[in-house]
């Protein structure tokens, strides 16, 4: 068995891919597309680690260096993303794999590797945080999925549409109006944005299989999510509506129109991306009948004093959310994108 630290060519990414669209357990995040985005947008360095025996492709690992002062050096599967870490025909190949990736930690001086795993690994490393994803199975037909709703979620979407909301889908065209909307809501909650190159990077890698959902009023946009599709399930990892809407309903509008259009379109699933027990977006997410599974991230580390991602609740930052609450959007928005690139959540 060879395992390489790949150099994509065309043909390689085509092989790549092949593997991940025939692979069970492989995610979205293990997509080439997401180097070139993650690339493009913040100029971290991939690695992306074949296991071929006899020619033939068995297993995979996509994986991003981040250098920061801030915090450390981690090699992640994949940064800002759910999921990524190894994908393997055997357990055999997962441990070559793994130590594959041991050894880039080690010319590089990691202090993290952090493998973001949906599924058990087998892998004997540490388990880290305690975030889930949301799941739901969508129905034949949007009339099929309505009447699964409980009348409180089903008010709260006529609510919306009776106070003249609108949604439409986009392309790149609409990346200008999702990110307005976006960065409030980051400000808002204290979080540093994402840059805008991010996001047009993403829709431009995946093309067919990312597209914008926008919510309006009037004019006006007021809400928009990122919608990514991959084999039988949509995936929302990124969506906002403006605070000051939240009374007519924005955000249930919105899923509720990537529902009918995933059920008309013949997806079997919703992901709704990850949150942490408990919190408002979680409640918010659970309503429409989802399914919790947890997120089997893992973690080696090397520095004590440091932790492996940074989540938003952590005491040691909360002076600095204070602080950027206040801060104007525009600020955020030329000041959160080199924050953003130094973080791996």
């Amino acid at each position: 068995m060879i395992v390489d630290v790949c150099r994509f060519e065309q043909d390689q990414e085509l092989e790549w891919d092949r593997y991940v669209h025939r692979h069970p357990s492989a995610t979205h995040c293990h997509l080439s597309a997401w180097r070139h985005a993650i690339q493009r947008s913040y100029g971290h360095k991939a690695f992306y680690l074949w296991a071929h025996e006899d020619g033939d492709t068995k297993g995979i690992l996509p994986l991003v260096l981040i250098r920061s002062r801030l915090f450390g050096r981690s090699l992640v599967s994949l940064p800002f993303l759910d999921g990524g870490g190894v994908c393997a025909d055997d357990h055999p190949t997962k441990i070559e794999l793994c130590q594959q990736a041991l050894r880039v930690c080690e010319d590089y001086r990691v202090d993290f590797l952090d493998l973001r795993h949906r599924e058990p690994s087998g892998l004997d490393l540490p388990l880290h945080g305690s975030k889930v994803t949301l799941l739901l199975d969508l129905a034949e037909s949007p009339d099929r999925m309505w009447d699964r709703f409980d009348g409180k979620l089903r008010n709260q979407i006529r609510k919306a549409q009776k106070s003249g909301l609108t949604v439409s889908w986009s392309g790149l065209e609409g990346i200008d109006a999702f990110y307005d909307v976006f960065a409030s809501n980051m400000r808002d909650l204290g979080s540093p944005v994402h840059s805008r190159r991010f996001f047009a990077a993403v829709v431009e890698e995946f093309s067919e299989g990312a597209r914008l959902i926008l919510v309006k009023k009037g004019s006006q946009t007021i809400g928009g999510a990122v919608c990514l599709s991959f084999k039988d399930t949509l995936l929302v990892p990124w969506a906002s509506s403006l605070r000051e809407y939240l009374s007519i309903c924005p955000n249930n509008l919105l899923y509720w129109e990537v529902i009918r259009w995933g059920c008309e379109k013949g997806y079997q699933r919703l992901d709704f991306g990850r949150s942490s027990p408990g919190t408002g977006t979680y409640r918010f997410k659970k309503q429409w009948g989802t399914v919790e599974v947890p997120l089997r991230w893992q973690c080696l580390g090397w520095k004590r004093d440091r932790a492996a991602v940074v989540e938003s609740g952590d005491p040691n930052y909360a002076w600095i959310v204070r602080i950027w609450k206040h801060l104007p959007v525009a600020i955020t928005k030329m000041i959160g994108p080199v924050l953003r690139r130094h973080m791996s959540n």
